[in-house]
């Protein structure tokens, strides 16, 4: 999505997006259609019926205390904790985007669902508002309901008109930023708050954990800080990998506080940041992000991720001597932190031997290996 976004900003377009929320989807889904749509895609026979036997004749009573209500019968819903319930759920809402115009854009994940439009003048504008119109008409012939007051829409490009857009009578209200599959996507692309949340997060944490664990093992500590504060530094970093000085640094300083307070906790001698890297055997932060990168782009490249490689990145004509070497689009400042810009000078640093390699472990040790 957001390469797409990035394009539009390189062609001096302005990008209109609408984040959809449905009002209690998984428990909205009626069964008869569900199984209707289940039979569509070609499940029959054996399964068929037994994911029918699933679905239906369900009951539910609710506990309070040692006191259970009396059953109740269920007619709509996939039961959630199961195994089947989400799959079930994607099938019943994977025909949306066959009924959205291909002028706009539309990512689901479950049941978070966008629509999107760069745009340079009214009529393109125009399309969005029929995409929502044709979404409500989907929505009410499949039974889900839009709770249009948890909907959002999010304004992209300076000079952005900031149409209005509506689900039935409401007006959707306007953010400065969404929380979009756990990442703060703001309306400059900046991803500044986005850091700035996640780096506030990792310090309440490194505090918590540095108050209540008692033991004084270096080892143990800096487990406990690559299980419990590092994820939260590094999830999706390859669509938010900062450019700026200052945000690269703001990260970097949460692991240069966690391990400063763990030599002190440890009663070990201070050390620089550096030699504190090397006790600990950690990296820096800002090393590990040029791994992911790099590992991602090795993936997209290789056929491991449903990405189409000759989309995403222009391939240099191959040669013996350097097999898988990247050309570098043309981009604007606004759009040069776009991961398929970003990555290609670090891709072709490397050896011919990174790209020999075929399994991304094998590639992602190699990498930890030089870097």
């Amino acid at each position: 999505m957001l390469d797409e976004f990035y394009d539009a900003i390189q062609n001096d377009k302005q990008i209109d997006v609408v984040y959809i929320d449905f009002a209690k989807a998984f428990d909205s889904v009626p069964i008869e259609l569900l199984i209707k749509k289940v039979e569509n895609i070609g499940i029959n026979g054996k399964v068929l019926t037994f994911i029918n036997n699933f679905l239906t004749n369900r009951s539910f009573k609710v506990k309070i205390e040692d006191k259970y209500s009396p059953n109740y019968s269920t007619y709509s819903g996939v039961p959630q904790g199961s195994v089947l319930g989400p799959l079930l759920f994607l099938i019943f809402i994977n025909d949306l985007p066959a009924h959205i115009s291909k002028d706009i854009g539309i990512k689901m994940y479950a049941d978070d669902v966008k629509l999107y439009v760069g745009h340079k003048n009214d009529s393109e504008m125009k399309n969005l508002s029929e995409a929502l119109l044709e979404l409500e008409k989907w929505a009410k012939m499949n039974g889900l309901e839009i709770s249009t007051k948890k909907c959002l829409s999010l304004y992209i490009g300076k000079n952005n008109l900031k149409k209005e857009y509506y689900l039935g009578e409401q007006k959707i209200p306007e953010s400065q930023n969404v929380k979009d599959l756990g990442i703060l996507i703001d309306s400059k692309l900046s991803f500044t708050e986005h850091i700035g949340r996640i780096v506030r997060n990792s310090y309440l944490r490194s505090f918590q954990l540095l108050r209540i664990m008692k033991t004084r093992e270096l080892k143990t500590l800096i487990a406990v800080f690559k299980t419990y504060v590092r994820p939260l530094l590094e999830y999706a970093s390859e669509i938010w990998n900062p450019t700026l000085k200052k945000d690269i640094d703001k990260i970097e300083r949460v692991q240069k506080f966690f391990t400063r307070k763990v030599f002190r906790k440890c009663g070990l001698i201070h050390k620089s940041y550096k030699e504190r890297l090397e006790i600990c055997e950690l990296k820096a932060l800002s090393e590990r992000r040029k791994i992911a990168d790099l590992t991602t782009t090795f993936k997209i490249i290789k056929g491991f991720t449903s990405l189409n490689a000759g989309k995403m990145f222009i391939f240099a004509d191959r040669s013996l001597r350097r097999p898988l070497l990247l050309r570098e689009k043309r981009y604007k400042v606004k759009s040069k932190n776009n991961f398929f810009h970003r990555i290609v000078k670090e891709w072709n640093k490397l050896p011919v031997l990174a790209m020999e390699i075929n399994k991304p472990n094998e590639f992602r040790g190699l990498l930890n290996a030089m870097v």
